[in-house]
């Protein structure tokens, strides 16, 4: 897995005035996270996930977290919001997916995490990343489009978004200076 440098954890007052935190996921984490799929609504209509079935929800979830580079938000101790980042191998497109706890989205917590997965994505070496959204997840869409996420292929109940994080010429660098 890529050496992600970062200034963790990151503090985030939200739309609330809630003190947000994010970090990376550790093993430790597990049973919170869980809890938070358990309860969270609604479930199976994002691209089938989170799963229903809690045997199915589980091992998606074991796999997400061995697999992926995971972040998760917490308040009071809870997590509320969870996203990761397959870089298993950067120089291919890796898949992204975010989830935030019913209550506290629309509070401006999804684009915070979305643009610090941005930019954890760059520095891991990524040309793009993509993600599936269900069409009618306008919520997700602002999210992801404030990002810079553009619609790819045809339209459909699930539509899939592309994030280009670097040019593929290799003569074009960001600079950083």
């Amino acid at each position: 897995m890529t050496e992600i440098t970062f200034s963790w954890p990151v503090e985030y007052k939200d739309k609330k005035n809630r003190n947000i935190i994010i970090r990376p996921y550790t093993d430790d984490d597990f049973p919170l996270l869980k809890e938070m799929y358990d309860t969270f609504e609604p479930k199976g209509i994002e691209a089938g996930i989170p799963p229903i079935e809690p045997h199915t929800r589980d091992k998606w979830l074991a796999s997400i977290v061995s697999d992926f580079y995971n972040i998760v938000a917490s308040y009071k101790g809870r997590i509320i919001g969870h996203a990761g980042l397959d870089l298993s191998n950067p120089n291919l497109c890796p898949e992204y997916l975010i989830f935030i706890k019913q209550g506290f989205r629309d509070c401006g917590i999804g684009t915070f995490i979305t643009k610090i997965m941005k930019e954890l994505a760059y520095q891991s070496g990524c040309q793009k990343v993509w993600l599936t959204v269900r069409s009618a997840n306008t919520r997700a869409i602002r999210v992801f489009e404030k990002a810079q996420f553009r619609f790819k292929g045809g339209i459909d109940i699930q539509r899939e978004m592309e994030l280009l994080i670097r040019p593929s010429s290799s003569r074009s660098k960001r600079n950083d200076s």
